[in-house]
């Protein structure tokens, strides 16, 4: 499977994506996040994307897309996101979906390979106020 979503923790939605999504897993992926906004409570995101294949272009315009209709929800319950990377040829996707359309929340990437558990606990501490040399801060 392409993406997992762990609620356990909610409002803290932990995603991890592994590989490349095959036949309609892009689909899932993006349809899994709406189910997130039918809650009507706000939420978070918490996304591991390191073991990401080098995925194509065409799934970086679909994921501006997707943004760009989020941007259209009367509210906006995504309150911010951080993502989890150490490549930085998925630094530069992330850039070129963020260079076409900005978030809808606050999104921190961070470049570490550290265990993702660390920043469920720490989640509200990451801020654009403490940022350090492994965080990009991009903001809506």
């Amino acid at each position: 499977m392409f993406s997992t979503y762990d609620e356990t923790l909610f409002p803290i939605v932990k995603v991890t994506i592994e590989g490349l999504p095959q036949d309609n897993e892009f689909d899932i992926f993006l349809s899994q996040w709406l189910k997130l906004y039918d809650k009507n409570q706000n939420f978070y995101l918490l996304f591991d994307i390191r073991n990401l294949g080098l995925i194509g272009i065409r799934y970086c315009i679909q994921m501006a897309l997707f943004i760009h209709e989020l941007k259209k929800k009367e509210i906006q319950y995504l309150q911010k996101s951080i993502i989890l990377i150490n490549d930085k040829r998925v630094q530069k996707l992330l850039d070129f979906i963020f260079m076409i359309q900005k978030p809808v929340a606050d999104v921190f990437i961070i470049n570490t390979n550290e265990s993702i558990d660390n920043y469920q606990k720490n989640f509200h501490e990451i801020s654009s106020n403490n940022l350090n040399n492994d965080t990009i801060y991009i903001s809506p």
